[in-house]
């Protein structure tokens, strides 16, 4: 990021990455051991692979860019002070998102795979109460603010790919513990919210059920 930038005497770009540094660390030293081991040797799908190497290049190419606007290109390096101020908070909430997601579930696979080798069982505590992939949605949040915090407008466009290669990743995830992770249907019923809590406007009926905005009945809350 240095050499892109062609100088080491910007701020932001020191602040983001003392930030992302010392929040890494601490994931590392928080995770189960397991899945450390299992984030270091990952068993290969080639599907799995190609959605790793395209995000993982636009988030490189994010960063990247971000930083040779702001120490180079100075193209749409004008960030506002608040916006320059709240991208970086924004950025260590998601990471520290993220840290609490893969401190939760240890299954936390950068491979979309069941774990049987490690009694790989349905997580459903901490965020995963609310929302059935919690560390995707911390990515989608974190890789923007990168490029705001670290000064750089046109950077926002090789996220908008990266968000789309995340979204398409959680939508092939659904469907394969679906079909092979015991009780994630029954999840799916309970906690309806994907990428985003979902919310539903409910109101109390007269006989002891709740009734949705859309007219449906239902026994419990989703």
């Amino acid at each position: 990021m240095f050499l892109a930038a062609g100088t080491t005497r910007i701020p932001m770009l020191r602040a983001y990455i003392a930030v992302f540094s010392a929040l890494l660390l601490v994931t590392m030293l928080s995770v189960h051991p397991g899945l450390a081991e299992e984030r270091a040797h990952p068993v290969t799908r080639l599907k799995d692979a190609k959605a790793r190497f395209g995000a993982g290049i636009l988030s490189l190419v994010t960063v990247g860019f971000a930083a040779m606007d702001v120490g180079r290109l100075h193209q749409s390096d004008a960030v506002p002070m608040p916006v320059s101020i709240i991208a970086p908070i924004v950025f260590a909430a998601a990471l520290a998102f993220q840290m609490w997601t893969m401190i939760v579930n240890p299954f936390f696979s950068p491979v979309t795979r069941i774990q049987a080798e490690r009694r790989h069982h349905l997580i459903t505590e901490g965020p995963y109460r609310f929302l059935r992939h919690p560390g995707y949605l911390a990515m989608i949040v974190a890789i923007p603010a990168s490029a705001l915090a670290i000064g750089s407008w046109l950077a926002q466009v090789p996220t908008a790919a990266f968000c789309a290669v995340i979204v398409r990743r959680a939508r092939m995830e659904d469907a394969f513990l679906r079909r092979n992770l015991a009780g994630y249907i029954d999840y799916m019923q309970r906690v309806r919210g994907g990428l985003f809590p979902r919310l539903m406007t409910l109101e109390t009926h007269p006989l002891g059920l709740r009734k949705s905005a859309t007219g449906e009945r239902c026994g419990r809350f989703p």
